[in-house]
């Protein structure tokens, strides 16, 4: 029994040492078969082809446009332009005082009487210019003006003087001065002081204004009453009124 196991024993080392040295001919043969090969690549002269060399992307400024809009040592460096909101048209000017009015003639053609701040009563047409006004129209009832592409309409009686014109101011007060005592002297003798409404003239805008009747030869500034005597000289000679003082 010992002696079968000693037997087995030994023909699996002869097996195991069989199979040992074919394991290294063929590692042998492997190694001789790779060093050949190596061998026969060495004598060949390869010529490696390089690759391709792709030509650079043209630059585009597109493609930096996070370092303009992005730069934070520059805050200017905006590429969106801001643009200023219009600013806001002016006010229209306030329209100047309108001329005085003084009458019309019925020429050919008819001639209106004016006169403004600036400028003395004369006559004008249709057509003329009084300061920034022109005379578009004008009947017995009311007158028209161009300003500023925009027509201004008025009845006479509003553009009627309610006292005297600049330029008289100063003489008439002066006739006034001297004529005040004459008119206190008349007063006191029962003459002008006693004159009522209808004996100083014909009313001619309520109560507050009256024409001087024919023959009135007081100077201009007198004051009868609760009236003062203006007058104006025009191109048809002068012109007078009595206009409330007191009310």
């Amino acid at each position: 029994m010992n002696r079968k196991w000693v037997l087995l024993n030994l023909a699996l080392i002869a097996l195991a040492a069989s199979l040992g040295w074919l394991l290294r001919q063929h590692w042998l043969e492997a190694r001789a078969h790779e060093r050949a090969i190596f061998e026969q690549a060495a004598r060949k002269k390869i010529v490696l082809t390089p690759p391709p060399v792709t030509p650079p992307k043209p630059v585009t400024a597109a493609e930096y446009i996070d370092v303009a809009s992005k730069m934070l040592f520059a805050s200017d460096r905006n590429p969106n332009v801001i643009i200023d909101p219009p600013k806001p048209a002016p006010p229209p000017p306030p329209m100047p005082a309108l001329p005085s009015y003084f009458g019309q003639m019925n020429f050919t053609p008819p001639t209106v009487l004016l006169s403004d701040a600036t400028t003395a009563q004369k006559s004008y047409h249709t057509g003329d210019k009084i300061g920034p006004f022109e005379i578009v129209s004008f009947d017995r009832e009311k007158i028209a003006f161009k300003w500023n592409d925009k027509t201004v309409e008025k009845k006479l009686e509003e553009l009627m003087p309610k006292e005297a014109p600049p330029q008289l101011a100063q003489p008439v007060a002066a006739q006034a001065q001297a004529a005040r005592p004459q008119a206190q002297s008349l007063g006191a003798s029962g003459d002008l002081g006693h004159k009522t409404d209808s004996q100083i003239g014909d009313g001619i805008s309520g109560t507050d204004y009256h024409a001087c009747v024919p023959g009135d030869t007081s100077p201009g500034g007198t004051v009868v009453g609760e009236y003062k005597k203006v007058t104006t000289r025009g191109l048809m000679g002068n012109s007078c009124f009595w206009e409330r003082v007191s009310k």
